[in-house]
């Protein structure tokens, strides 16, 4: 072989290899994609940086037109994990929690359908909560994680820090949407119908309306269903008179021992602005192509003993657990969610209502809820130092967090030794 020859073969080696470390160096450095595992891991914080046209803005911090979805994009990131930029449609959320854009709002997002028809990793919308009205920080955290442990369809969650054209809004929940991508996840029959309960009960007459008027909202549905003859019929069987008719109907209304469940978590973490508490608010009904309902949480910031009526740090408001009546911080003695209150008055159903409470305070010990709270106080401390320290020059709201984050550990503890009593009382072993 020539020394030309020899050259050429050395070189074209010396480029082969170049060319091969550059592609391992070129994939180490090339951004991964992010999972839908990352974004609802309790143990991260993802940075969302929204990016808003003008006219979006001016939109956001106009009142009436608050909660009228306008255009953007956003990118979500984790390490060099990224979303890269997705389309989106965005408006803000809430009622007393509701602020503009120029405050700390919560938002609610409708990602462009795209080619697949998905959205973004399957995720038709997302929610992304700012907890203004939880001292805490991890009260909806804790309620949805002690929800799904019971084996009740709830919302996962994720940290978010949310960044709206390279503003800092500091420290955001990401809580899964019950939309129709939530319900294909959840369920394994066909939904028929998911209906918004915003402070509405189950009484005659309240089926009026269509998708967006009437006591309930249609969420999701509507297209394929145009009527609520489902609600209909479920009002009904919850109108019988006769008890043992009446606890036999809800199976053919309802999962009957799912909607039991329900009603011992939220009645555990002191859910008052949920359904069987006095506000029954903040709580979806999903039903399928049979026509049985299944009851879905929602809005659980408020619980753990959250007391917004109080002006002192880590006062308690303790909602009980068997009564047909309730306190909420705001308003003495109201009326609780009429099913469970017809539950705790019928005798079989009440006994089975207990025992589901027993099994909320076992499996609060066994998912050892409490070190799950104080772990993920952990996760979101940084943040809070910058959003609550730094940027208000004070330590005081910090200091209040923590108040609360420990007061929320104790309530837990303290709710296991109610459950024993109240069990107790009513000869459950």
């Amino acid at each position: 072989m020539s020394k030309v020859a020899s050259i050429r073969r050395l070189a074209i080696g010396l480029i082969a290899t170049l060319s091969v470390i550059g592609s391992i160096t070129g994939s180490a450095n090339a951004a991964a994609p992010l999972t839908l595992s990352d974004i609802y891991n309790p143990s991260k914080v993802v940075r969302i940086d929204f990016n808003l046209p003008a006219a979006s803005v001016l939109s956001l911090n106009t009142q009436e037109t608050l909660k009228t979805y306008v255009p953007g994009s956003v990118t979500l990131s984790l390490g060099t994990k990224t979303s890269g930029a997705q389309e989106i449609d965005l408006r803000l959320k809430g009622s007393t929690s509701l602020q503009r854009l120029d405050w700390t709002p919560s938002f609610k997002i409708k990602f462009k359908k795209g080619e697949t028809g998905l959205g973004y990793l399957g995720l038709r919308r997302m929610t992304l909560n700012a907890m203004t009205q939880d001292d805490s920080k991890l009260h909806e955290f804790g309620a949805y994680a002690l929800f799904n442990a019971m084996g009740v369809p709830a919302s996962k969650t994720g940290w978010a820090r949310i960044y709206v054209n390279g503003k800092d809004k500091g420290l955001y929940l990401n809580v899964e949407t019950p939309d129709d991508t939530f319900m294909t996840r959840r369920f394994l029959d066909i939904t028929q119908h998911v209906y918004e309960g915003a402070g509405s009960d189950f009484w005659m007459g309240s089926d009026w309306g269509d998708e967006n008027t009437g006591s309930f909202l249609v969420d999701v549905g509507w297209k394929v269903t145009p009527n609520k003859y489902d609600l209909n019929n479920l009002i009904s069987y919850t109108d019988l008179n006769d008890p043992a008719g009446w606890y036999a109907g809800l199976l053919k209304v309802t999962d009957r021992a799912e909607m039991i469940k329900f009603f011992a978590v939220e009645n555990f973490i002191g859910h008052w602005d949920g359904y069987s508490g006095p506000d029954k608010n903040n709580y979806f009904i999903r039903s399928n192509t049979q026509g049985k309902f299944s009851f879905i949480p929602w809005g659980a910031d408020q619980t753990f003993g959250e007391n917004r009526w109080s002006p002192v740090v880590g006062d308690t408001f303790d909602m009980p657990m068997l009564s047909d009546r309730s306190d909420q911080p705001w308003v003495k003695d109201s009326s609780r969610g009429k099913i469970y209150v017809q539950c705790i008055n019928n005798k079989v159903c009440k006994i089975e209502y207990l025992k589901a409470l027993k099994a909320v305070s076992a499996k609060v010990a066994s998912i050892q809820l409490g070190s799950k709270i104080a772990a993920a106080a952990k996760v979101i401390e940084p943040i809070l130092q910058i959003q609550y320290g730094a940027n208000l020059g004070t330590m005081k709201y910090v200091d209040d967090i923590h108040t609360e984050q420990n007061r929320t550990i104790w309530f837990i503890a303290t709710r296991r030794i109610q459950v024993a009593d109240l069990l107790r009382q009513n000869g459950i072993k």
